[in-house]
């Protein structure tokens, strides 16, 4: 059966996002006009944070899509002008360039480093170990590659690990279609295995923004607001690194440290161990799909590696 023009139309705005995400950005847009009329103030305040929100299905629907919604809206209610909008551009095309670039890239590589991040949550079985890889890869990543969608491919591997035991604890294969935001089908026994399952993820996605804001603040091209002070002060990326690292530096070693002291003394809920019968699941899953890959992927994983080099 066909669906209807309103339905297609529905299913095809802003792609693979779901549903609430699309709702949300329509709520949006109805209310920012309101919002306009009554404080412009808080309109413009709001129209940043709606912005910050959409970056939230960063590796689904690219941000600029729904973020040039709010924008078109923006400049027909006048809260701006497409002269101010232009200046705006021509001041900031480097960091506008460096959001674009960034998002893509990190789109382009993401299955390299979805499998990169799979390989140390795998073959590191000693918690404090895997969270200070996970803080510090984090932060290598984030030098070099925006923070933002860094965490996005991060979460994305969480969701994927969880999702995969969900399905296995349900009673499902591996390719089942499933549903892993409700737990009626995940039987009593498996209940607690996945309490500790998402502690474990929690405490690891933590570690990992937090190593992405040490690693981002190092370099001119880690935060966006880095290349305007670099342009600023005249820094090449060299002078910026040497320039902020007195204070870069001794931060990213206390990050560490600090990521070290919430694991051993299990402070705060960190110290959430990964259950054996969940690593089990997530070991055959990765062996499962190491042998399943064809020539095709395994080119396409190859072209990532040299793009993350180069």
């Amino acid at each position: 059966m066909q669906m209807s023009i309103s339905k297609a139309v529905a299913s095809n705005f802003l792609g693979k996002a779901p549903n609430w995400y699309k709702q949300a950005i329509v709520a949006f847009l109805v209310l920012n006009p309101i919002l306009f009329i009554i404080n412009p103030y808080v309109a413009g305040w709001a129209l940043v944070l709606e912005f910050i929100f959409t970056l939230a299905m960063a590796l689904k629907c690219y941000p600029l899509q729904p973020g040039g919604l709010l924008l078109i809206e923006a400049l027909f209610i006048g809260m701006t002008t497409p002269e101010h909008m232009k200046h705006e551009i021509v001041v900031n095309i480097e960091v506008v360039l460096l959001l674009v670039f960034m998002v893509a890239g990190i789109y382009f590589m993401k299955g390299l480093l979805l499998l990169l991040f799979t390989k140390l949550l795998l073959k590191l079985e000693n918690k404090i170990a895997l969270s200070i890889a996970f803080a510090a890869s984090s932060a290598l990543l984030s030098a070099f590659l925006d923070a933002l969608t860094v965490v996005a491919v991060i979460i994305t591997v969480g969701l994927g690990f969880y999702s995969i035991y969900h399905k296995v604890a349900s009673g499902k294969d591996f390719h089942s279609d499933h549903d892993h935001s409700h737990d009626d089908g995940v039987p009593h026994p498996n209940r607690q295995d996945l309490e500790d399952f998402r502690a474990f993820l929690r405490n690891l996605m933590m570690h990992a923004g937090i190593g992405t804001a040490l690693g981002g603040v190092m370099t001119m091209v880690g935060e966006p607001q880095n290349l305007i002070i670099a342009e600023k002060a005249g820094w090449d990326f060299v002078e910026f690194f040497i320039r902020m690292s007195p204070i870069t530096i001794p931060v990213f070693f206390a990050g560490l440290a600090t990521t070290f002291v919430v694991e051993k003394f299990k402070l705060f809920t960190y110290g959430a161990q990964l259950p054996p019968v969940v690593r089990t699941i997530l070991t055959d899953y990765d062996r499962h799909t190491q042998e399943n890959l064809t020539t095709q992927d395994k080119a396409r994983l190859a072209v990532q590696g040299l793009i993350i080099v180069w």
